[in-house]
């Protein structure tokens, strides 16, 4: 038979704690393995179903416990709350790469991500960058943001050995 009833008292380090059963005033032990779901970690006032049973030594404690209706613990909360940030950070993390990939239309997503992370002066913009036919290897660059500009506005070929979309790899932008 399925009983209901309340946990009064709850020590999660140690794994078990105290039910009283609705209508009754006598405590009935409970330890964390007579939970049926081991995601389910009871706190205090935290309603139950659970059956009677001995243990080994003849003492009655509940088994086969299930939580109901309880508040969501603290641990779950805060798992739900951090994926929440995680989700979030990387939504925008992706989003300001494609930003980034939008703002340089003749960019990559690889040297978009590459001017995040390692070129951040080539986010910037350089009015003292321009398109000049002489500018046409990294021999002649004086930068990476420079050669990016040159390679993405400009469309200076052979610039980029690898097609990875990162100008001048081995010179300037490594």
């Amino acid at each position: 038979m399925r009983l209901h009833g309340k946990v009064i008292e709850w020590n999660d380090e140690r794994g078990f704690g105290f039910i009283v059963q609705s209508g009754a005033s006598s405590r009935t032990f409970v330890h964390i393995s007579a939970f049926r779901k081991s995601r389910d970690r009871p706190i205090l006032g935290s309603l139950v179903t659970y059956e009677m049973r001995r243990d080994d030594k003849g003492r009655l404690q509940a088994a086969a416990a299930d939580l109901i209706g309880s508040t969501p613990s603290k641990q779950s909360f805060t798992g739900a709350f951090s994926f929440l940030v995680g989700g979030l950070a990387l939504l925008l993390m992706f989003g300001y790469v494609v930003y980034v990939r939008f703002s340089s239309p003749n960019s990559t997503i690889s040297a978009s991500v590459y001017k995040i992370v390692s070129a951040r002066d080539a986010l910037k913009s350089h009015p003292e960058f321009q398109c000049e036919p002489e500018k046409n290897s990294c021999s002649k660059m004086t930068s990476c943001a420079e050669a990016l500009f040159q390679q993405e506005r400009c469309k200076v070929p052979n610039m980029d050995g690898d097609r990875d979309g990162i100008p001048c790899e081995q010179q300037l932008c490594n």
